[in-house]
C-alpha cells in the first residue's frame, strides 16, 4: 500500500485532540475519586478479556513499579482484582470486578456525554468512520510493540 505524505499540522491537530481528549478523563477522573491513571486502566480493562499487568506496563511506557502503585489504588478501592494467570503462574491478570464494571460503565457513559462535544464537527458518517478508523489503528498498534 502507498502512503502518502502527511503533512505537519496533521500531528498537531492530532496532539491538539488527544490531549483535549486526555483532559476531559482527566477531570472525569478527579469526579470519581480516582487518579487518571486509574480511570485510564480502568477504563482500558475488560471484563470478558483480563489483561496481564505487563501489558499495561507496555501501554503506558512505564515501570512495573508505576502499574503496581496503579492497581494497588484500584484493589484497593475494591474495582479490580490480581489473579494468576492459569497458563502461567507468574504472570499477574487484572481482573474487573463488579464494583469496577459498574463504574466503568459510568466512566464510558459520562466519556459518551464528551464525545458530544468533541465530535460535534462530524456527521453521523464521520462520526462512524472515525470509530473505526482508530479502532483499526488501535488494533495495528498492539502488532507493533
Amino acid at each position: 500500500m502507498t502512503h502518502t505524505t502527511i503533512p505537519h499540522t496533521f500531528y498537531l491537530s492530532l496532539l491538539e485532540f488527544l490531549l483535549n481528549s486526555k483532559h476531559h478523563i482527566v477531570a472525569l477522573s478527579t469526579n470519581y475519586g480516582l487518579t487518571p491513571m486509574q480511570a485510564m486502566t480502568l477504563l482500558l480493562t475488560r471484563a470478558d478479556e483480563p489483561r496481564p499487568m505487563n501489558g499495561f506496563c507496555r501501554m503506558f511506557n512505564c515501570d512495573a513499579s508505576n502499574v503496581t502503585g496503579i492497581i494497588d489504588g484500584l484493589e484497593q478501592k475494591g474495582l479490580v482484582s490480581r489473579q494468576e494467570d492459569p497458563a502461567d503462574r507468574r504472570v499477574k491478570q487484572i481482573h474487573l470486578e463488579p464494583a469496577g464494571q459498574k463504574l466503568q460503565t459510568e466512566l464510558v457513559r459520562e466519556l459518551s456525554r464528551d464525545d458530544q462535544f468533541l465530535l460535534a464537527p462530524l456527521s453521523e458518517q464521520e462520526v462512524r468512520q472515525f470509530v473505526h478508523i482508530i479502532q483499526k489503528l488501535s488494533r495495528a498498534s498492539e502488532t507493533v510493540h
